[in-house]
């Protein structure tokens, strides 16, 4: 599963506070926002194209700058980082929506069984992207940052 926060932004946000922010969120809960999820599968289906977005590593000193989204461990998005969240997850809404209901995606090698396909509801992960498109509008104003935590 991957987390996302939209958090405000504070004085006090240094290196040690985002390192340590998914060990101690129930201190947090005050400048915690809002809250998506995004499942595995789908996030693994759309991967290539959440590696364009600009974002900041927070688990490096001086939260440095990168582009693409950290698959397992900590990505910090900001407001530079809005309009490619808003641009590809809308495109990946208009995509899904020429989709069958349950999107699958084989793995290919010669034999496979059941297991070996990912599927996921189109319509749930069309309305759960608007939301995401939502959190991440918010991000435009320099408020914010939408925190990541992958698997």
């Amino acid at each position: 599963m991957h987390e996302f926060f939209l958090i405000k932004k504070t004085e006090t946000q240094d290196d040690d506070f985002f390192d340590k922010f998914w060990s101690k969120i129930d201190n947090h809960k005050d400048i915690i926002v809002d809250y998506i999820t995004i499942e595995i599968k789908v996030f693994d289906y759309i991967f290539d194209s959440l590696t364009w977005i600009p974002c900041m590593n927070p688990a490096f000193p001086g939260n440095p700058k990168q582009v693409g989204i950290n698959h397992i461990g900590l990505t910090l998005f900001d407001e530079n980082s809005a309009s490619s969240l808003i641009s590809i997850f809308t495109a990946w809404i208009d995509l899904f929506k020429n989709g069958p209901s349950v999107i699958k995606r084989l793995i290919y090698f010669h034999e496979y069984s059941d297991e070996d396909l990912l599927t996921f509801d189109r319509d749930d992960t069309i309305e759960n992207f608007k939301k995401f498109i939502d959190i991440a509008k918010q991000l435009s104003d320099g408020k914010y940052y939408l925190y990541h935590w992958g698997i």
